[in-house]
């Protein structure tokens, strides 16, 4: 049998398609279609390899599959060290809610002044810094004196000192 160069040609611009479109793959977000279609190009570039020539189309089955996973190690790769495809924080032991109560040393019994009016949620500053407070009792104006009723979850509760 003769080698049919029409067909071998068809066959590597095939493969070259393919090759082109797992690279696009990488980079382009479509859900796996363009992946179908290299896998297409790639059995189309068999068939042709084998009508070329038997010989061209069992090198054809040998070494397409290597190449694709060259290709998929090379994206995985390259997908790992990309800065935005994959984030790069973990989350440790230490992770879960954390309240702006702990940072600024705030509990019950601590006295602050009020920053702006509390109807019933305003801001108190404290020995720490700022923080929003919820009012338990009636409406306070700024720069009123408050005092920590309590916390619970991530609303501090405060009200008026007794005079």
């Amino acid at each position: 049998m003769e080698l049919d160069w029409t067909a071998l040609l068809a066959s590597l611009g095939l493969l070259g398609a393919a090759a082109v479109l797992v690279v696009l793959e990488v980079f382009v977000v479509s859900f796996g279609l363009l992946l179908v279609a290299a896998v297409a190009c790639a059995g189309g570039s068999i068939w042709y390899a084998f009508a070329a020539h038997d010989a061209a189309g069992w090198v054809s089955v040998a070494l397409i599959p290597v190449g694709a996973l060259f290709a998929a190690r090379w994206g995985f790769v390259r997908i790992r060290s990309s800065r935005s495809a994959v984030p790069k924080s973990e989350i440790a032991a230490d992770a879960g809610y954390r309240h702006v109560a702990e940072r600024l040393a705030v509990g019950p019994g601590s006295r602050g002044v009020l920053v702006t009016p509390a109807r019933p949620v305003g801001r108190a500053r404290f020995a720490g810094g700022e923080c929003d407070v919820q009012v338990h009792g009636p409406v306070l104006e700024a720069g009123a004196e408050v005092v920590v009723e309590r916390i619970d979850g991530p609303i501090i509760f405060v009200t008026q000192p007794p005079p």
